[in-house]
């Protein structure tokens, strides 16, 4: 089996969820030296290279940007239906537009070369564009426009990943994922104001397998998100302040796809991966208007090697099904500390 069926798989997780760390040539690494950068699919790695993760004692700082951009359109009948093609009261079309821009910073710690720490740090800008017009028999008029803008801190996270067998493919890597509530809740806005978070801890355990097969990388991914309920307060529609019991729906989460080397310093990877969210529950029963959500995405990456020290990975995602956002744009420098 060639270097590359050995260890090509290690670069996947590039453009996964984490750099991983390797040297930028071939006859230059040795066991006790550290990686010098994040890795690309095209690095041909040496077998002795410590394991998928990022080594121990090594350091790496990521910095990204993200642009998501969602819309939606309803149309709302208050009336009654005289023939099927005529509708008798009002009708209210309405469409909004969601922008959200999220800047992280993530720093990954390697414990030991099995083991590794994670830790992020989202400022979240959301802009909220919302028209609606109104046809009730009358000249048509000019929709109404309401925009809303907004910035604050996101939900913190930190995660833990551990690379479960370090010789033998298919690779296995297990992981948990702990999301906080620093983020705005969209029960504590008033106003203007909009959320940057989702008001819930959550944990999230996930599986990650690697299997390579020359000259591609093929993966796959399982995880569950598991919302963890709490008590909030809001004021119904008379204006009244409630509290109640309110747990979001849990998610599975499943995606899968394959990365490809052009060369020793740049490679891509095509994906699709696939969300279902559960219904919400309040007081422990189903809320009336609560569905059940399906979220599907087809993703693109490519990871270029800047230098040693650093590796530019830009990703897209394209949404499939009514639920997803429309489209999503995200640009990663992870940058490896001496």
């Amino acid at each position: 089996m060639s270097n590359i069926n050995n260890i090509s798989y290690i670069a996947l997780l590039a453009l996964l969820s984490g750099p991983v760390l390797a040297d930028e040539t071939n006859n230059s690494t040795t066991q006790n030296e550290k990686p010098k950068r994040v890795q690309t699919f095209g690095d041909l790695l040496d077998p002795d290279l410590p394991g998928v993760l990022t080594p121990k004692g090594s350091f790496v700082l990521d910095t990204s940007f993200s642009f998501t951009q969602n819309s939606s359109n309803t149309v709302n009948v208050v009336g009654y239906t005289v023939l099927p093609a005529l509708i008798v009261g009002l009708i209210e079309a309405s469409d909004t537009d969601r922008t959200t821009l999220t800047f992280g910073l993530t720093g990954r710690y390697g414990i030991t070369n099995r083991l590794e720490v994670e830790a992020r740090i989202p400022w979240v800008y959301r802009y909220d564009s919302i028209s609606r017009r109104a046809n009730d028999g009358q000249p048509s008029t000019a929709p109404e426009t309401q925009t809303f803008s907004d910035s604050d801190l996101g939900d913190l996270e930190a995660a833990f990943k551990y690379q479960i067998n370090m010789t033998g493919a298919p690779y296995w890597i297990a992981g948990v994922r702990f999301k906080s509530t620093t983020g705005r809740s969209p029960f504590e806005t008033s106003g203007d104001e909009l959320s940057t978070g989702s008001g819930f801890p959550s944990i999230e355990p996930n599986l990650t397998m690697i299997m390579p097969l020359d000259p591609a990388v093929i993966y796959a991914n399982l995880s569950y998100i598991w919302n963890i309920k709490d008590d909030v307060s809001f004021d119904d529609a008379d204006g009244n302040r409630q509290s109640v019991e309110l747990d979001l729906g849990d998610t599975i989460g499943f995606s899968a796809g394959m990365g490809f080397s052009v060369n020793p310093k740049f490679s891509f990877s095509l994906g699709l991966s696939h969300k279902t969210i559960f219904k919400t529950k309040q007081d422990g029963q189903n809320v009336d208007n609560a569905k059940l959500l399906q979220l599907s995405s087809m993703s693109m990456g490519a990871n270029y090697a800047i230098n040693p020290e650093t590796t530019l990975n830009v990703g897209i995602n394209a949404g499939l099904t009514a639920d997803a956002p429309d489209f999503q744009l995200t640009v990663r420098v992870p940058y490896t500390l001496k």
